[in-house]
């Protein structure tokens, strides 16, 4: 497992600066400023343009209706903006998460679930995903679920090493006509 380092944090709007190479010396994109804030209602229809991309990434995994008008079909915005979040790397657009105070697959409830991480292809693979991931889940201490469709295996590759820290348990459970692996946890209040 990879080791990915920064300096400097804040709890409101959190920033990642410094990016320095792992254990191996691998580069991870040097002097970049990575920031998670939270979005505002504003900015819905940003995140409604990039659920396109992410929806259109993961037809690599299974199809998703089109409309008529051409764009991915997607219902669950209005739901699932509870606790949005825009991720950034130099004030430039990487990802948005979406945080809601349920999990639907298992029912529990008070539970935050992880409704939708995304981030852009430019930035995958270089250790935003995962701060960026870590600094939400800090900001919002209690149990977790984070649950990924068992065929979704890039999500599944990206979210058990991003978990490993914090012990999760990993469930198996049918909802909405597939199978869900659902990794429960317990974030810490930070101190």
């Amino acid at each position: 497992m990879r080791a990915f380092f920064y300096d400097g944090y804040a709890l409101m709007d959190f920033a990642f600066t410094g990016w320095h190479a792992d254990a191996a010396g691998t580069p991870m994109m040097p002097d970049r400023e990575f920031t998670v804030r939270r979005a505002e209602d504003a900015q819905k229809s940003t995140i409604a343009n990039l659920i396109q991309l992410y929806l259109y990434d993961m037809t690599d995994e299974g199809p998703f209706p089109v409309g008529s008008d051409g764009r991915f079909e997607y219902d669950f915005l209005d739901r699932f903006w509870q606790h949005p979040y825009l991720i950034y790397c130099d004030d430039e657009l990487a990802g948005f998460a979406l945080v809601i105070e349920h999990c639907p697959v298992t029912g529990l409830d008070p539970c935050w679930f992880m409704a939708e991480f995304f981030v852009l292809r430019a930035y995958r693979r270089r250790g935003l995903g995962k701060a960026a991931a870590s600094g939400i889940l800090q900001r919002h201490p209690g149990r977790w679920h984070v649950a990924v469709i068992e065929h979704n295996l890039r999500a599944a590759a990206f979210w058990a090493p991003t978990l490993s820290d914090y012990e999760a348990t990993a469930i198996q459970r049918q909802f909405d006509g597939e199978d869900w692996l659902v990794r429960e946890f317990v974030v810490e209040t930070m101190s």
